[in-house]
This record gives structure tokens, sequence and C-alpha cells, in this order.
């Protein structure tokens, strides 16, 4: 009824439902009465959690029908591979330099 419980056992007078329990699942967490989730269903009584997806359509492959076409496939397999080990490599460098340039800043 979300009116305030001065209740000791959370019992609420008007309505005599009790404060401590879940409203979706009627659990009571007594471990934890002011728990932020509830331990059993997962709801709050405090927040709403959201969630949103955004998709897009990805290509379509080429299909792989012969040994010329998977050898095709392998070649831009190994050739992304490459690619993407030396992008790696060149962000890794960054690390050291980003790390002491932070701690530098920290102490001053």
């Amino acid at each position: 009824c979300n009116r305030i419980v001065t209740d000791r056992y959370g019992m609420c007078k008007p309505c005599h439902e009790n404060a401590f329990q879940c409203r979706q699942c009627r659990n009571i967490n007594h471990e934890n009465l002011n728990g932020f989730l509830c331990n059993e269903c997962g709801n709050s009584k405090y927040g709403v959690f959201t969630y949103s997806f955004t998709a897009k359509p990805s290509y379509t492959p080429e299909r792989i029908e012969n040994d010329e076409d998977k050898r095709k496939a392998l070649a831009t397999i190994d050739k992304e591979l490459q690619n993407s080990y030396k992008q790696y490599n060149l962000v890794a460098g960054y690390k050291l330099p980003l790390t002491r340039l932070i701690a530098h800043n920290i102490c001053e």
C-alpha cells in the first residue's frame, strides 16, 4: 500500500501485509531484510532494470563449394588474423606509456 511501516516486524497496520516481503513472489529475505533485490526471484522494490538490444543484419558470406573456395577462405582468414594480431600489438604497446602517464598524474 506504499505507506511507511513503523512496526519492527514489518507488519503494515492498514493492509496487514508484511513490508519485508517481495511484491512479486512474496518471499521474505531473512538474511537481509532491506535487500535491493529479492533473493528468490530477483525483483526489486527500489529500482527497475531496463535492457535494450540493437541488432543489424550482417553480411552474407560467400558459399564454399569447392577446394578453390576453401583455399581462398583460409587465405582471407589468415590475412585477417595477421591484421588483428598487428592491431593488438599496437594497442598493447600503448599500455605501459599510458599506465606511467596516469600514475604520474595521480602522484601530482
